[in-house]
C-alpha cells in the first residue's frame, strides 16, 4: 500500500517556509476567522443578526483576519512544524490569539457605538483559538479516525509502560514513519482499558490472538523492557500463526543515549533466547587489563577478534595479536585502528603450534595478560583428522602455557568448551586434555596464574549452526537438523568474551570458571523459528531435513562432570568447578608425549590414546578404570 497517496499525505508534504504553504495555512486562518465571527454573531444576538452589525463586521472582517494573521506570523505560528506539534506548540498559539482578541477588545471598548458587541468579540476569539488548533494539528487528529485511510500499516504495541509510550507518541508525532498504532496490550491491570496517548490498552499479553483479530492490526511491536525468551517466543508464536510480523523496540536508553537510530527492529535470535544483558564488573576488569601487556591467540577468529575488541576498551598499554591467518589480522587491525590511541597493537602471524615461534614472541613481548583462544574447534572434521586437533588444542596449549609460565606472564586464560565434559569428540577430548594441561602446571607455577574458561555454542561463531541455518535458509533450503531432540545451550559472542575477560580478574591455580549458558534450545524448534522470522514456513516454504547425528556429536551437551561442583563467584554470571583431580605436570606430558609419538600414525589409535587420556582423570568416568588392556603404557 503506498502511504503517499491521497489528500492527506499530500498536505503531510507541504513544508514549513514553502511559499504554497504558508499561504494554505493563512487562508485557512482567514477561514477559521470568519466561521468564528459568524457563529459568535448568532450567538450573540440569538441567530438574528441586526442588517447593520452584519454590514459593519462585513466592513471590518479583513482588518480582524489582518490582525489575527499578523499575530501568528509576529508569534512564529507559520514556522512550526505542525506535523510534529505538541502541548507546547498549542500554548505557542495561544498567545497571538489571546493579544489580539484583547487589543479588538479594548478597541471596541473606546468606540462610541459598539456596532460589534464586546461580547462577540470574546466569543469570536474563544473559538478562533480551538479552530486554529484543529486545524493546524489536521493531519495528527486526521489519522486517528478509524475512517480515514492514511496508507500507514495499522501497529498494536505489546507493552503500555515507558517504551511503549514513548514508541506511540513517536509514531503519531512523525509522518514519515509508516505505522499508525491502535493500542496497547499489557499485563498491568492498573493500565487495562485506560487510554494512553489516545490509545487504548485493549487487554492481556494472554488476549493478544483477539486484540489483533479485533483490531485488524497489520504489525506488532515489542515495546516490553528486558522481555524473557520465554514471552518473546510466545508473542512471535502466535503472530506467526495470523501471518503478522513481529517488530522489537529498542529500550528508551537507546533512544535518550542515541545508541538506537531505528525506531523498530527486527527480531533476533537474542530476543528469542531472550537472555539478559551482562554487566561485568568493570573496575575489576580495567584494574586486570588497564596499562597492561595484553596477548590474544586466536585473534582473528571469531572469539578472538572479539576479545581484541573488548580489551581495547579497557585501554591495555600493548594489545598483541596472534594468528596464522594473515588477512583475518590485516582486516581486524584495521578495525581497530583508533579505538584505543594509546594503546600499541602489534600483529604476530604465527601458529601456535610452532614451539620455538611461540617462545620467541613472549620473549620479545613479555605480556601481562593471555588470552588463548587458538584452537580447531569443528567437531565432524576433527573426527577425521585427530592428529591435527590433537597438535593444535593440545600441543597449541601447552606451547602457550609453558612459554606464559618461562616468561613470568600474570595470568594465562584458556578458552575451553563445553564439549569437554564427558568428551565424545575428538575435539571435546582435546579440549578436555588442555584443562588437565592448564590444572597440571598451575600447581608448578609461582608467578603465573592458569585458568580456564567453559561455555557452550557462541551464536554466529564459525562452525555454530546459527549462520548455517541462515545460508541454507537464503539459498531456499532445505534446513538440515541431525536430530529432532537435539539440544544446545548459546551464548552471544559478545557475552561470552565480556564473562571471559570477567573470569580473568578472579586468576586462580588452574581453576575451571563456568559462564551460565541459561536455557536450553531445542535445534529443531530454533530452526523453525529462524524459518519463521523470515516470514517463511517451515515444511512449506522451507524443507527441515533430518541428517542423524554427526560422528562425536552428542544429542545433549553438558556444562559440569557429575565429579564436578559449582562454587560462586564475585560475579553471579560465572561459576568456579571444583573438583579433586589428581594430575601432575610429569604425568599429563609423559601422556601427551606418547600420543605425540604416534600422531601422525594410524588415526583411529591416535583416536583412542586421546579419549583415554581425556577420560583417564575423571572420577566418574568408566573409562578412568579401564582395563589394563586397554590402558596407555606406563
Amino acid at each position: 500500500m503506498n502511504r503517499h497517496a491521497g489528500p492527506l499525505a499530500a498536505l503531510r508534504r507541504l513544508a514549513p517556509g514553502d511559499p504554497l504553504a504558508t499561504l494554505l495555512a493563512v487562508a485557512l486562518d482567514v477561514l477559521v476567522v470568519g466561521a468564528a465571527l459568524a457563529c459568535a454573531m448568532l450567538l450573540r444576538f440569538d441567530a438574528e443578526v441586526p442588517r447593520r452589525n452584519a454590514e459593519f463586521v462585513l466592513r471590518v472582517f479583513p482588518l480582524i483576519a489582518a490582525a489575527y494573521v499578523f499575530g501568528n506570523f509576529v508569534f512564529g505560528v507559520y514556522r512550526t512544524v505542525w506535523a510534529y506539534g505538541s502541548i507546547g506548540d498549542i500554548i505557542g498559539l495561544f498567545r497571538p490569539v489571546l493579544l489580539v482578541t484583547l487589543l479588538l477588545f479594548g478597541i471596541n471598548f473606546w468606540l462610541e457605538e459598539r456596532l460589534l458587541p464586546l461580547s462577540v468579540i470574546l466569543i469570536a476569539g474563544a473559538l478562533v483559538f480551538p479552530g486554529m488548533a484543529v486545524v493546524k494539528m489536521r493531519t495528527r487528529l486526521l489519522v486517528r479516525l478509524p475512517w480515514v485511510d492514511t496508507g500507514e500499516r495499522r501497529l498494536l504495541i505489546v507493552g503500555a509502560g515507558h517504551t511503549g509510550q514513548l514508541l506511540a507518541r513517536e509514531l503519531q508525532a512523525n509522518p514519515s514513519l509508516p505505522y499508525q498504532p491502535v493500542g496497547f496490550v499489557d499485563d498491568d491491570e492498573k493500565l487495562l482499558h485506560h487510554r494512553i496517548h489516545g490509545l487504548k490498552v485493549h487487554g492481556t499479553i494472554a488476549e493478544l490472538e483477539h486484540v489483533l483479530e479485533r483490531m485488524d492490526a497489520e504489525i506488532v511491536a515489542i515495546a516490553l523492557d528486558r522481555p524473557s525468551g520465554q514471552l518473546v517466543r510466545q508473542i512471535v508464536g502466535t503472530c506467526q500463526r495470523l501471518n503478522i510480523p513481529v517488530r522489537m523496540v529498542p529500550g528508551v536508553d537507546n533512544w535518550v543515549l542515541g545508541h538506537g537510530h531505528d525506531t523498530l527492529r527486527e527480531i533476533t535470535l537474542d530476543d528469542l533466547l531472550g537472555r539478559e544483558p551482562v554487566q561485568v564488573d568493570f573496575a575489576a576488569c580495567s584494574q586486570s587489563v588497564r596499562d597492561r601487556v595484553v596477548l590474544v591467540t586466536g585473534a582473528a577468529g571469531s572469539i578472538g577478534s572479539e576479545l581484541c575488541r573488548q580489551v581495547l576498551t579497557f585501554r591495555p598499554r600493548e594489545l598483541h595479536l596472534l594468528d596464522n591467518n594473515e588477512t583475518g589480522l590485516h582486516d581486524l587491525s584495521l578495525e581497530l585502528a583508533g579505538v584505543s590511541p594509546e594503546t600499541a597493537i602489534r600483529l604476530w602471524v604465527a601458529s601456535v603450534t610452532d614451539e620455538p615461534r611461540v617462545r620467541e614472541i613472549f620473549a620479545r613481548t613479555r605480556p601481562d595478560l593471555v588470552y588463548h583462544a587458538a584452537a580447531l574447534k569443528h567437531v565432524p572434521l576433527m573426527e577425521e583428522h585427530p592428529a591435527e586437533a590433537f597438535r593444535v588444542n593440545v600441543l597449541g596449549t601447552l606451547y602457550c602455557a609453558s612459554a606464559a609460565r618461562e616468561f613470568q606472564v600474570g595470568t594465562f586464560v584458556l578458552i575451553s568448551t563445553d564439549k569437554a565434559v564427558r568428551p565424545s569428540s575428538v575435539m571435546g577430548a582435546t579440549k578436555r586434555i588442555a584443562e588437565l594441561l592448564v590444572i597440571a602446571l598451575a600447581r608448578e607455577s609461582t608467578h603465573t596464574r592458569f585458568a580456564a574458561v567453559r561455555f557452550g555454542n557462541v551464536m554466529g561463531s564459525r562452525g555454530s549452526v546459527v549462520p548455517t541455518f541462515m545460508k541454507q535458509i537464503e539459498r531456499g533450503g532445505p534446513v538440515t537438523v541431525m536430530h529432532p531432540e537435539m539440544q544446545r545451550y548459546f551464548i552471544s559472542i559478545p557475552e561470552a568474551v565480556s564473562l571471559v575477560i570477567q573470569a580473568g580478574t578472579f586468576g586462580g591455580r588452574g581453576d575451571i570458571y563456568m559462564l551460565d549458558m541459561g536455557e536450553e534450545i531445542n535445534i529443531l524448534e530454533l530452526a523453525e523459528r529462524m524459518i519463521r522470522l523470515r516470514g517463511l514456513r517451515p515444511g512449506q516454504d522451507i524443507q527441515v531435513v533430518f541428517t542423524g547425528p554427526r560422528p562425536g556429536e552428542k544429542l545433549r551437551e553438558e556444562l559440569v562432570a557429575d565429579f564436578e561442583h559449582l562454587q560462586p563467584t564475585a560475579h553471579p554470571k560465572v561459576m568456579r568447578l571444583t573438583a579433586s583431580v589428581e594430575v601432575t605436570e610429569r604425568e599429563i606430558l609423559r601422556l601427551i608425549d606418547e600420543i605425540r609419538q604416534v600422531m601422525w600414525g594410524d588415526p583411529e589409535e591416535v583416536r583412542r590414546r586421546i579419549h583415554l587420556v581425556a577420560r583417564r582423570f575423571s572420577r566418574d568416568d568408566a573409562a578412568a578404570d579401564a582395563p589394563e588392556s586397554e590402558a596407555l603404557p606406563s
